[in-house]
């Protein structure tokens, strides 16, 4: 009986054995299985060619299928943040998952056309057309710089709205066509000089020829005016023609002759900034700088008025002659008068011109100044059975004035501009010599 019990026991041991080496064998079965699947799953979840486009950013998770489970433990044989993403290119690289390497493309392609702002031109028929940069603004592109050049061109044969194509291509070869509006205009009226007039000059002096000429143009708002004084000799006294020459954009011109006079200065002559310095001294002490132009000229006109007394002879030669008498021994004609005031504009920064009477059975002279962009007529000379001044008259309004029977203020409208149109005399208090 003991012997039976024995032999049972060893059959026991034997079964256990036998269970463990086949539990062993199912694991080692199944550990393989897994292992194989696991490095399959590698290879179907590594991408081994990525693309992306330029300026884009690389991200590490592109190059799985799944990116939770392997972008930490991948390893990548190339630091991918340093690479230029603005500039197309192609890198070869590995990258190791579990041990096992793979080797990957990096493909960085520019395939988007340049971006842009289209420019709508405005210009004349007979005009040079703009270069195509210049139909375009705030143009993009990862790649710089764009070519852009006309693949069309407008029609400059009529006044006419025509669609031009610009083409906007990058180094990739990327293309963008764009309409660009031009608006034509054919112009075929030249520009209007006004203000012109013949100058005496003393030799020696700076000549202002622009001082009161204006140009205007029915289309162009910034016509150009050019002058053409290369017959003048500055140092010899006589008379010289002198040419402006007005352009519009459209290349059409006119122009206006003056003669200038080139007179020797007279032994009585003043030199302007004598007058000058004696007219600040006035000036200074009737106005601020808190004035506005209107009201600095009304202070003007009525010192001059009031401070310059009428006296049938002066030394007339010289415009700085006789400011200068009129400021300094307050004496003199209405030439004098007109010349005083003048000097005290000039040195207020006020545009002025002088206005002669033309046709005159006896000269006479006033100021015409420009105050807030308009002309307006200004006298300070007292005249029989009329006490007062003239201050910022129209043209309609000293062509209606009469004093002493007669209107004396015949002039050539040719040779100085236009007034204003509307009247500001309801707002100058002529008394106390303010306005309102």
């Amino acid at each position: 009986m003991g012997r039976s019990r024995q032999r049972k026991k060893r059959v026991n041991i034997g079964g256990v054995v036998g269970t463990v080496l086949l539990i062993i064998f199912i694991i080692c079965v199944i550990g393989a299985a897994v292992t194989i699947g696991y490095i399959r799953m590698q290879d179907e979840n590594v991408i081994t060619h990525v693309t992306i486009e330029c300026g884009e950013p690389i991200r590490k998770e592109s190059f799985f299928k799944s990116k939770l489970m392997f972008v930490d433990s991948a390893e990548f044989s190339f630091d991918i943040s340093t690479i230029d993403t603005s500039i197309p290119q192609e890198i070869d690289f590995y990258i190791t998952v579990y041990k096992q390497t793979f080797p990957v493309k990096l493909t960085i392609a520019d395939t988007l056309a340049p971006t842009c702002t289209v420019v709508p031109q405005r210009m004349f028929a007979n005009e040079s057309i703009p270069a195509a940069e210049e139909c375009v603004t705030d143009v993009y592109d990862i790649q710089q710089p764009v070519l852009i050049e006309y693949m069309t061109e407008p029609d400059l044969n009529s006044s006419n709205t025509s669609v031009v194509y610009c083409k906007l291509e990058d180094q990739s070869g990327n293309i963008n066509i764009v309409e660009v509006p031009f608006y034509i205009t054919k112009d075929s009226t030249a520009p209007v000089i006004t203000g012109t007039h013949d100058l005496q000059i003393y030799v020696g002096d700076t000549i202002a020829y622009r001082n009161g000429v204006e140009v205007t143009d029915d289309l162009d708002e910034n016509p150009i005016l050019e002058i053409d004084n290369s017959q003048v000799r500055m140092d010899t006294p006589g008379f010289y023609t002198v040419t402006y020459v007005a352009t519009d954009a459209a290349g059409n011109s006119s122009t206006a002759d003056i003669t200038l006079e080139l007179v020797a200065k007279p032994s009585t002559y003043v030199e302007p900034e004598d007058v000058y310095t004696a007219a600040r001294n006035v000036l200074n002490s009737i106005t601020s700088e808190s004035m506005t132009d209107m009201q600095k000229a009304l202070k003007i006109f009525r010192w001059t008025r009031y401070n310059v007394h009428y006296i049938s002879s002066a030394d007339t030669t010289s415009w700085s002659r006789a400011a200068y008498d009129g400021l300094t021994k307050h004496q003199g004609t209405c030439y004098t008068f007109a010349m005083v005031a003048k000097a005290l504009l000039d040195v207020a920064g006020i545009e002025n011109q002088i206005v002669q009477r033309e046709p005159y059975r006896n000269k006479h002279y006033w100021n015409l100044i420009k105050i807030d962009g308009e002309w307006y007529h200004c006298d300070s000379t007292p005249r029989l059975r009329y006490n007062s001044y003239l201050f910022m008259y129209t043209d309609q309004e000293l062509a209606n004035f009469f004093a002493g029977g007669w209107n004396g203020y015949s002039f050539d409208h040719s040779k100085h501009p236009a007034s204003a149109t509307t009247s500001v005399q309801s707002r100058i208090n002529y008394t106390a010599g303010t306005v309102r």
